[in-house]
C-alpha cells in the first residue's frame, strides 16, 4: 500500500530556525496528521549541494528513494520551512506524477511540490541533479544561482501539471 509523506527541511543558522521550531514545525505536523501524511522534517547533518541548500529538496528524496523509504506510488510533497497552509482543509497531495506551484509573481516555485514515486519522477529527479546538464544550465533564477527550476523547465516544459496553492 502506498504512503503519503510531507517533508520539510529546516537548517537555519540563525533565528529563523528557532522562529521554524516555534510556530511552523507544529503546524507543519498538524497539516500532517489531517491529510495521513508521515511528516518528514530534516534539520541536522545536511552538507550543501552545488552551493546552496535548494538542492536538498531533491537530493533527500532521491536519498529517501534509494534506501528503499519511499517507494513505488508513494506520494511525498514537500514545503520550504518558511511557507505556511493557510488553508489546511485543502490536501496538496498531486494526483500526476509531478505538480508544483506558480508563485504570485508568475514564477515557477519549488518550494511547494507533490511528486509520486514512479518511473517518470525517478528519472525527472535523476535529470535534475544530473551534474552534466547542471553544468550547461541556461539561464539563472532570481537570486543569480543555478536552481533546480531551471533543470526542470528547460526538461519538461509540457508535461508538467502546475497547481495554485488556495
Amino acid at each position: 500500500m502506498s504512503k503519503k509523506y510531507l517533508m520539510v527541511i529546516a537548517n537555519y543558522p540563525d533565528e529563523r530556525q528557532e522562529f521554524f521550531e516555534k510556530y511552523m514545525s507544529p503546524r507543519n505536523k498538524e497539516y500532517a496528521k489531517l491529510h495521513n501524511y508521515e511528516y518528514l522534517e530534516f534539520k541536522d547533518n545536511l552538507s550543501l549541494v552545488r552551493d546552496n541548500p535548494t538542492w536538498w529538496k531533491f537530493t533527500v528524496v532521491k536519498d529517501l528513494i534509494n534506501s528503499g523509504e519511499l517507494k513505488e506510488n508513494d506520494i511525498i510533497t514537500h514545503l520550504d520551512a518558511d511557507m505556511c497552509v493557510v488553508k489546511p482543509e485543502h490536501d496538496l497531495m498531486t494526483k500526476k506524477s509531478f505538480s508544483y506551484v506558480i508563485d504570485s509573481g508568475n514564477t515557477h516555485c519549488m518550494g511547494c511540490y507533490s511528486m509520486r514515486i514512479n518511473d517518470w519522477s525517478n528519472n525527472a529527479i535523476d535529470m535534475i541533479l544530473d551534474d552534466a546538464r547542471y553544468d550547461n544550465i541556461g539561464g539563472d533564477d532570481y537570486s543569480g544561482n543555478k536552481s533546480p527550476n531551471n533543470l526542470l523547465v528547460e526538461t519538461f516544459p509540457k508535461k508538467i501539471r502546475l497547481v495554485f496553492l488556495l
